[in-house]
């Protein structure tokens, strides 16, 4: 930080005390993280609400929104739930054929709005002791930062560099917590199958 000037130092200090006081109030984790699901991992549910909020997805791109994740274990992830009928990869043909894209299936958007009204109820409690005018000043104010990171659209992103279907990489896992907690997988669960049946 030696390169900073003085006034920048002090509001990267301001904004670590916030983090702080923000952890304290236990309003720091992400609201996608830990989504509750009898069947889901939490990943899995993470990766159904990201494809519901911007549709149609290069593999990467989802590795992205999932924190990370290494290639291998989102093909896996992927492979259960197209066996689950939740979500189908597809190929271009018209481009790079390397370019895989996964969508959601109808199952899988009745799963996706599910997970979608908890993520807003738990947005909503990080709003609702604010006045409507400050809730109002807090977006214009997020809304500006994103655009000065130069925060991408959904179509911007989907012209990112294609990486196949993610089983060649040996690109290390990167998991942040603030995303998800980590959890060891249950030794059993009910196939996703049935799962997808119900929400038909």
């Amino acid at each position: 930080m030696s390169d900073l000037s003085v006034e920048v130092r002090v509001q990267v200090a301001r904004l670590k005390n916030l983090l702080i006081d923000v952890a304290r109030c236990g309003a720091l984790n992400s609201p996608l993280g830990s989504l509750p699901h009898a069947q889901l991992d939490p990943m899995e549910v993470q990766a159904i609400w990201w494809l519901k909020a911007e549709s149609l997805l290069p593999v990467n791109i989802l590795a992205e929104r999932l924190g990370g994740i290494a290639p291998p274990r989102l093909s896996r992830l992927l492979d259960r739930l197209e066996d689950a009928q939740l979500v189908q990869r597809e190929r271009s043909v018209r481009h790079d054929r390397r370019r895989v894209r996964v969508r959601l299936t109808e199952q899988g958007r009745a799963l996706a709005e599910q997970a979608d009204s908890v993520v807003q109820e738990r947005m909503a409690r990080l709003l609702m002791p604010l006045e409507g005018e400050q809730r109002s000043a807090l977006m214009d104010l997020l809304e500006g930062w994103v655009e000065a990171l130069g925060g991408k659209r959904p179509e911007e992103a989907a012209t990112a560099e294609p990486v196949g279907d993610g089983e060649a990489s040996d690109a290390p896992e990167e998991v942040p917590a603030t995303m998800h907690s980590a959890r060891p997988r249950r030794p059993a669960r009910t196939p996703l199958t049935e799962l997808a049946a119900n929400a038909a």
